[in-house]
């Protein structure tokens, strides 16, 4: 019997579910076909954790989402570091370390816990060498697509 493993999506916003710079406000829109198509990673039991500067803002992004659609669990945020020698794969292995002991490879966990697996949605590729097996990155301008779900959905 194959070991069920915890499922973890680390999703930016901006270039993943979001446009940019909506209407001269600085902020771009979230896109409800986006928020559908990442919907489908309830197949799998994923919860979300938003890796994204759009986090940081008293729950605004969180409901912006859920208005649009967003139907899986947020269960976190990572922490913006505001320095500028650390990346955005820095922040995702502040939360995995924190939450679960260490980070993992697509396969799970290669620290304390072996229950849990994850995958990261970004435009940017400011990710850990050991992240790139669970890093797919999306088109900014098109956001996530069907194929990048099928792709954290599939690849094993």
């Amino acid at each position: 019997m194959m070991e069920e493993y915890k499922k973890i999506v680390f999703l930016d916003i901006d270039g993943v579910c979001a446009g940019y710079e909506y209407l001269g406000t600085g902020r771009g829109y979230i896109d409800p076909n986006c928020i559908k198509r990442i919907n489908k990673l309830s197949e799998v039991n994923a919860e979300i954790v938003i890796s994204s500067s759009w986090g940081y803002d008293n729950g605004r992004t969180e409901k912006a989402l859920r208005d649009c659609g967003l139907t899986l669990p947020i269960i976190g945020y990572t922490e913006h570091f505001h320095v500028d020698y650390l990346c955005r794969g820095n922040e995702i292995e502040k939360w995995l370390i924190d939450t679960f002991g260490g980070m993992a490879t697509k396969y799970g966990g290669i620290y304390q816990n072996k229950d849990y697996e994850y995958v990261i949605f970004d435009d940017d590729c400011d990710m850990l060498y050991g992240q790139k097996d669970n890093f797919i990155q999306t088109n900014e301008a098109l956001g996530i697509t069907n194929e990048d779900i099928d792709k954290a959905i599939n690849e094993k």
